[in-house]
């Protein structure tokens, strides 16, 4: 059996900026987010850690990695949703039309030089099947935690993006 207990990364310190894929910094350093949710990571008992390169998840993994003497693993796959040419850039600094061009149909269509929602599923659902059994803690971004709910829990995106996924808020998936 796979058990998963994915969070989400501490608070952003920006607002209203596309920040997918960017390195932006957090309201709380990578040891006092995992402070935060050591008691339910602690319980849980990963065999493995995971995270993506990005410093709001790699350093909290990192922490739990050395706390709990279990491996930390960097995965590409687990990354944000890429979005292109917007990230870093102001959300109202993009240009109205473009963001509603790709509202219009964002399941299949990509801003500008990013990747689509499908895509972006497609590669959390490898990792997803990828692992082995056993017990895994995955410091995640939310959209990740969407994908996961899509692939492993057999959501739809309209459902799952409805849900707001809280910083630092634990989910838990299995897979016999």
């Amino acid at each position: 059996m796979i058990r998963l207990l994915a969070i989400r990364h501490a608070p952003v310190a920006v607002e209203g900026i596309f920040y997918g894929q960017t390195d932006v910094p957090t309201t709380l350093d990578g040891a006092e987010a995992a402070a935060r949710i050591e008691p339910v990571v602690g319980e849980f008992a990963p065999g493995t850690i995971w995270s993506s390169d990005a410093v709001r998840c790699r350093e909290p993994a990192a922490w739990f990695s050395e706390r709990l003497g279990v491996p930390h693993r960097i995965d590409e796959r687990v990354r944000e949703m890429s979005y292109g040419d917007w990230e870093g850039r102001a959300w109202d600094a993009v240009p109205r039309t473009e963001v509603e061009e790709w509202m219009a149909a964002w399941q299949t269509r990509s801003p500008p030089g990013g990747e689509t929602v499908t895509g972006f599923a497609g590669r959390v659902a490898a990792w997803w099947r990828d692992l082995e059994p056993g017990a895994h803690f995955l410091m995640a971004h939310a959209g990740v935690v969407h994908c996961l709910e899509v692939v492993a829990d057999g959501l739809t995106w309209e459902r799952t993006i409805e849900q707001r996924i809280d910083f630092l808020a634990a989910q838990r998936f299995t897979r016999p």
